[in-house]
This record gives structure tokens, C-alpha cells and sequence, in this order.
């Protein structure tokens, strides 16, 4: 019953609304003007961009001299992304499919913003891209919590959202873990985007539906103040 309610709001949802709300469209600045500050070693590098979608973040890298492979799980998502920029080198990918993420080739960069959490299982996609990629910046919505865990939720089958209706919420802790684990180095950012979805301090009840928080794995350490090894007591702002 379930899946039927998720149908019949998939086809009534307007043609990607999901990624050009206003709230969806401040995050998205929110989230590069932080990346932004990072100060990472990404320029004339080649990226992987997962969960692409429509394509409004791609163009970061490009202006860093980047090229770029954007992908999304939906056909129709990398279609509209091809129609907004028939220059662009696109694919499809589902990343639940860690055979076909190994099928994609060698990358110095990964781009996972806003799409790890769309996963029932995150892990293998993880270990998969940690195959094919030497970094990872990655920007999730979490689970508050000091424990590693990853709980599975239902989402509404958006053109934004789980592929199958199942996404997850792991928490600090398990996302840091796995990119230690996977790349060798794992990262949270000290600083956070200036939207409510980055709360500063994960220790209080949260305010807003989604938390979220960034993280970079490496295959090489990484000398950088605003980056951590440990999840932090307390965020700061940027």
C-alpha cells in the first residue's frame, strides 16, 4: 500500500520540483559557497559527480577547470540534464549496483552531495567508489548520535530521491568510520554551511527535519585546519 501511496505522489509531483524548490535551491548554495572555503586540492582534476540529478552543482568543478562524469540513478534525470547542457559528459548509474560503479573507470574525485542518504545500504556503494576514486566529498543527511548506526527510512519516490522508496540515515560516527576505512583517511568538516540543515551542535534536539554534515575521504592524508579526524564536540560556522 504503501509503494501505491509513493506512486501516486511521484506522478502528481511537477516535473522536477524536488530539485528546484526554494529551499532545495539554498541548500544547494549553502553547500558550495562551504565547499568553497575547504580549500581542497580539486582543480583541473577528474570528477565523478553521483546523484547528479538535473545538474545544478556540476558546474563548480567545471569552473575549477574539472572534467567532469555526472550521474544519476533516473533516466529521466540525466535526460533533463542533457537537455540543460548537451556539453556535458553524462551517464546513468545506480550506485546499488556496485558492479556497475566499478564499470565506470579510475577518478581522482568523487562528488556524493545529497545522495548517500537515498541508498538502503551504504556501504557497498561506498567501498565501490572508494575502488575507482582517490578523494570523496560527501554531504549526507544524518542520524544524531555519538554510536555508529544506519537506519533505513521510507522515502517518496520523487525525482529527487531513494530509486526504491529506501534511504538511510547513518550517523557521524558511521560515515567517518567507513571513509577511514575505505580511503585510508577520513575527514568531518570542523566548519558548517550556513543553512538550518548544518546545525552546530548535534548534542541538542534538532529544529529542522534533515541534519547534515560533510565529509571528505582521501587516499593521501590531507593537511587542512577545518578538517577533522574525529567528530567534533561542536560545529563552527564559516
Amino acid at each position: 500500500m504503501l509503494t501505491r501511496v509513493h506512486r501516486k505522489l511521484f506522478v502528481r509531483e511537477p516535473r522536477f520540483a524536488s530539485f528546484l524548490a526554494p529551499d532545495a535551491l539554498a541548500i544547494n548554495e549553502a553547500r558550495l559557497k562551504h565547499l568553497a572555503t575547504l580549500n581542497l586540492p580539486i582543480e583541473n582534476k577528474s570528477v565523478l559527480e553521483v546523484g547528479g540529478g538535473i545538474g545544478l552543482l556540476t558546474g563548480f568543478f567545471e569552473e575549477r577547470g574539472c572534467t567532469v562524469t555526472s550521474t544519476d540513478g533516473r533516466k529521466q534525470n540525466v535526460a533533463e540534464h542533457k537537455k540543460r547542457h548537451p556539453e556535458r559528459r553524462l551517464a546513468r548509474l545506480n550506485l546499488e549496483q556496485p558492479g556497475a560503479i566499478d564499470a565506470m573507470g579510475k577518478f581522482d574525485v568523487v562528488f556524493c552531495y545529497g545522495t548517500l542518504y537515498h541508498l538502503a545500504n551504504p556501504e557497498p556503494p561506498l567501498e565501490a567508489l572508494s575502488r575507482i576514486s582517490d578523494m570523496i566529498l560527501l554531504e549526507t543527511v544524518l542520524t544524531p548520535g555519538e554510536d555508529e548506526a544506519v537506519p533505513n527510512v521510507p522515502e517518496l519516490l520523487f525525482a529527487n530521491q531513494a530509486l526504491k522508496g529506501t534511504g538511510s540515515r547513518p550517523t557521524r560516527a558511521w560515515v567517518l568510520n567507513r571513509l577511514k576505512r575505505f580511503w585510508g583517511n577520513g575527514y568531518i568538516s570542523v566548519t558548517q554551511p550556513s543553512h538550518p540543515d548544518f546545525p552546530l551542535d548535534f548534542s541538542v534536539p534538532k529544529t529542522t527535519l534533515n541534519v547534515r554534515a560533510i565529509f571528505v575521504g582521501s587516499k593521501k592524508p590531507l593537511s587542512n585546519p577545518l578538517l577533522s579526524t574525529e567528530v567534533p564536540v561542536r560545529h563552527l560556522p564559516i
